[in-house]
């Protein structure tokens, strides 16, 4: 006789509060990453020692839970390592870094994202034989004519080469996003993954042969980085992703989320005086709702 089926657990308003609070907290912390990531790829610092600094942070916090956790690692297998780590790790950092050297803060704020949305639909589709719900290919839609018209604001204004960059980003990050699903390691073992392996091999790689600008530039640059996203981004931020999901749903946790390129262009239009372009910001508009029903979050109750 199979067992009867156990209830679903009890959440309380109060667990729903946290929830949002810490999905708003995490959003709040991915648009300081790109400002943060803005503010490394224009200064004294080099691209390559931001994303150094960040998973030589990230890599030394989570090495434990990598040996605490080699079994499941192990059961992936070598090419689930290889791929999260190259999509998720240090080469999506110096690609996603290196974007913020040509293009203003709000148009990486908006690519990335609206890029991660439909790449990992069509990914999935492809790689899983996920079909998206109708309700789903109106938000890549306004994705779509989003990032069409950010493209040609790029085109005009000289900074197509970040746009490009934002754009592979998006796509390399939405791989990684389908082959966590794909693989079935859980959050924190994913973020294990690609700081410690990232960790192993590109630290030691860009102290050997890179110029590196650490030890040179004003020791606020990198301590600020380190700090960053080798913490604040690199491992709280998807701890507390993941507990947002398992208190409020997926579908709310990523209606929260489409926030970021609306805080991340106010952060840098505070912060740094970046006013985004027409085009941008009719690109925010469409994104918003894009993500939003891309994601799910208006989906029908069948």
């Amino acid at each position: 006789m199979a067992p009867d089926p156990q209830p679903a657990p009890i959440v309380t308003p109060r667990q729903i509060l946290i929830g949002f609070a810490l999905a708003g907290l995490v959003a709040t912390l991915w648009s300081g990453w790109m400002v943060v990531s803005r503010i490394g790829a224009t200064s004294h610092l080099l691209v390559s020692d931001v994303a150094l600094l960040r998973f030589a942070g990230a890599g030394l916090l989570t090495l434990p839970v990598f040996i605490a956790r080699r079994a499941e690692i192990a059961r992936a297998g070598w090419r689930a390592v290889l791929v999260l780590s190259i999509m998720g790790g240090a080469p999506y950092s110096v690609i996603s870094v290196g974007g913020m050297v040509f293009a203003p803060t709000a148009q990486g704020a908006v690519v990335i994202p609206g890029a991660l949305a439909l790449f990992a639909t069509l990914i999935g589709w492809a790689w899983l034989k996920d079909r998206p719900a109708r309700d789903r290919w109106i938000g890549l839609a306004l994705v779509a004519l989003a990032l069409a018209l950010i493209g040609i604001e790029g085109a005009h204004t000289g900074t197509w080469q970040g746009y490009a960059l934002f754009l592979l980003a998006g796509v390399m990050w939405a791989a990684f996003t389908v082959g966590t699903r794909f693989w079935g390691l859980r959050p924190l073992t994913n973020v294990a993954v690609i700081s410690v392996t990232s960790l192993a091999w590109y630290v030691p790689l860009v102290l050997a042969f890179d110029p590196t600008a650490i030890f040179t530039a004003p020791w606020q640059e990198p301590a600020l980085q380190l700090w960053y996203q080798g913490l604040m981004a690199g491992v709280l931020a998807p701890i507390m992703y993941t507990r947002a999901i398992q208190t409020i749903g997926p579908q709310r946790a990523a209606l929260v989320m489409v926030m970021v390129p609306v805080l991340a262009t106010l952060m840098a239009w505070l912060l740094l005086d970046e006013a985004p372009g027409p085009l941008t910001i009719a690109g925010m508009i469409l994104v918003l709702p894009g993500l939003a029903f891309a994601a799910g979050a208006f989906a029908r109750r069948r």
